[in-house]
């Protein structure tokens, strides 16, 4: 009898620790720089479970286990779930960065010129490449990774395993983010895109004023001259801004944490 008990404590111990490495699983393979391509798929999956067992003797292990399979299986879904939305909120600010990249890139005339980026393994334009570079260097620059793991361990204390839950508070922040992200893009982009908008301005007046001059052979050129130094003017003012956005990032990503406890 003693060796059933001993045995199912120990299978209630796994199952923690199954559903602990799953909810650390789906945020490594969304949150920024951790989910990148060329991490092979194993790696994340072995660096989760050795956060896991990191993380393990400290979590609170008193809730009982679900004993049906389909109720442990929803509890694995809700693990899933919370992951991918702690992970998807933490890129938010990454997504608006790169965006304003993109913008940039379509005034100058870059639009259709675009690169692998390796870390979601997807085209995109230069700028929006160089932003998103600069974006991750600050990020590391500022701890950002030391913050992530802070608040992947948080995250069990905020909500326990068996208390997770999408509420309403969860997909209004969610939606305000996604908001968000389009107005940070505009933001950042904003110096580049009017220094581009006046250039193309004072051509057209120019193609006006001279018709003799052939503005499309001139103004591309240009276009990119202006657009790359209105980019390194900015510069500066860009890191701040790109440090007090990674800075503040945290706050929402607490804020889902904690309202995803039902």
């Amino acid at each position: 009898m003693g060796n059933v008990d001993i045995f199912n404590i120990a299978m209630g111990q796994f199952e923690y620790f199954i559903l602990i490495v799953i909810r650390i699983t789906a945020i490594f393979f969304t949150a920024p720089i951790l989910s990148s391509r060329n991490i092979p798929s194993i790696v994340k999956i072995a660096a989760a479970a050795l956060t896991g067992l990191i993380i393990f003797p400290v979590i609170d292990k008193t809730a009982a286990m679900p004993s049906d399979i389909m109720t442990f299986g929803l509890l694995v879904f809700k693990q899933v779930i919370m992951g991918v939305i702690v992970g998807l909120a933490a890129y938010m600010v990454f997504a608006a960065i790169q965006l304003a990249g993109q913008i940039i890139d379509l005034q100058m005339g870059f639009g259709i010129v675009n690169v692998i980026d390796p870390v979601s393994n997807t085209q995109v334009s230069i700028m929006g490449q160089f932003q998103f570079v600069l974006g991750i260097l600050i990020f590391l620059s500022i701890n950002g990774h030391h913050f992530l793991f802070r608040a992947i361990s948080d995250s069990f204390y905020l909500v326990p395993l068996n208390d997770v839950g999408v509420t309403t508070a969860t997909v209004n922040r969610l939606s305000d983010l996604f908001y968000n992200m389009f107005v940070l893009a505009f933001k950042i982009a904003g110096p580049a895109t009017i220094a581009l908008f006046l250039t193309n301005l004072t051509l057209g007046l120019v193609a006006r004023t001279l018709p003799q001059m052939n503005v499309f052979i001139v103004g591309l050129p240009l276009n990119i001259l202006v657009g790359i130094s209105a980019v390194l003017i900015a510069l500066p003012i860009l890191v701040n801004l790109f440090s007090t956005l990674l800075n503040t990032m945290w706050e929402d990503i607490y804020f889902i944490i904690r309202s995803m406890r039902v």
